[in-house]
């Protein structure tokens, strides 16, 4: 369904309330590998011992994410030293005065400092939220400059960068980026075999893709009972795929169909990888976008997500159309999809100030 089909009042928040909620949260498609506790599907990329086009990774997510769109990649050939510095360089962001992080408050284009408990998960679909989330981070996201056609609207805009932290925060920073950009157009490649596309299919959808990176702190809770609110509320992902990195310490829990919440518990040496909204709607639904959520502990929590989305001004609808033609009645625009869900959840959007949080935290 486009918004022509709707008239001049549409947006993305329409479409989404029309079509997203049917076709990526349907339990039906969980299978036995929940019910029985076990956990995790783990799909080892191969990517470090040279077999990055080996037709069984195609074959293996597929079978990992029919299941309720996670699992952990192993062998994806991101260096260890490179997500060492990353965690160091969170650790050493949120180790700051509130005074010096407040420098770079997130600005008009989701880029920058988010404090803690400035958000409230307002359009979660799963749960209605009891208090705010109890998490801070910092957001980056791709670097685009004033010739951009976009340049100045949406996400258009400048990274913002902590003086005090100097040159090799930013550079930390920006290999990790680079690195898990590289291993996300992988990932995209294999997503398509294995939707049985070719392995360009998603390619011009990805000339300009929408990245964000987001160094998460969840801080200690004395008694976490207690306490009204999460880490991060019961959500999922607006976008195509993310990919997190833990520290080490409980926290990540996805939903089962039958409504239990089961802990993602940190691997080393993986990411987790999830399925988000706009990727289960290219899949016809195949692969859930599968609620989750994040739960506070008694110890502070680090992780990273990286959300790889396509270009701002994509169409998306099902790939796999069962009479083999387009079926306009189900696209959705990935940027209106995308800004409708941050205006009903960044507080500065409507209260002038520049302090919210966004949707998708992990």
């Amino acid at each position: 369904m486009s918004c022509s089909d709707l008239g001049p009042n549409c947006s993305g928040q329409t479409l989404s309330r029309l079509f997203l909620p049917d076709i990526i949260h349907n339990p039906s498609l969980a299978t036995a590998l929940m019910a029985s506790h076990l956990p995790l599907p783990v799909v080892d990329l191969n990517i470090h011992q040279g077999h990055s086009d080996d037709p069984g990774v195609a074959q293996a997510l597929d079978r990992a994410l029919s299941g309720f769109g996670f699992c952990y990649v192993t062998g994806h050939g991101v260096p260890r030293e490179i997500i060492n510095e990353l965690f160091q360089a969170n650790r050493q962001f949120h180790a700051q005065t509130e005074t010096e992080k407040q420098s770079v408050q997130i600005n008009r284009y989701h880029r920058g400092y988010i404090s803690d408990q400035s958000s409230t998960l307002v359009t979660s679909s799963i749960e209605k939220p009891t208090g705010p989330n109890h998490s801070a981070s910092f957001m980056v996201m791709q670097p685009v400059d004033s010739a951009h056609p976009l340049w100045g609207s949406a996400v258009f805009g400048p990274n913002q960068w902590p003086d005090e932290l100097g040159a090799r925060f930013r550079g930390v920073i920006e290999s990790y980026y680079q690195a898990m950009a590289e291993l996300s157009r992988y990932l995209t490649r294999q997503l398509a075999r294995a939707l049985g596309h070719n392995t360009n299919v998603f390619d011009p959808f990805f000339t300009d893709p929408t990245v964000f990176l987001r160094l998460l702190r969840y801080p200690p809770i004395k008694s976490p009972g207690r306490v009204k609110g999460y880490g991060a509320a019961p959500h999922t992902d607006h976008g195509f795929i993310t990919l997190v990195a833990q520290d080490g310490r409980r926290g990540l829990e996805v939903r089962h169909p039958d409504g239990r919440w089961l802990p993602i518990e940190p691997r080393p040496a993986s990411f987790v990888l999830n399925v988000a909204d706009i990727l289960s709607l290219w899949s016809g639904g195949r692969w859930p976008s599968t609620p989750h959520r994040v739960t506070l502990g008694t110890t502070e929590r680090f992780s990273a997500a990286f959300f790889f989305d396509p270009n701002f001004d994509t169409w998306v609808e099902p790939l796999n159309c069962p009479n083999g033609s387009p079926n306009h009645s189900k696209s959705v625009h990935y940027g209106d999809y995308l800004m409708a869900r941050f205006d009903r959840n960044y507080a500065y959007r409507h209260a002038g100030t520049d302090e919210s949080a966004p949707a998708s935290e992990c």
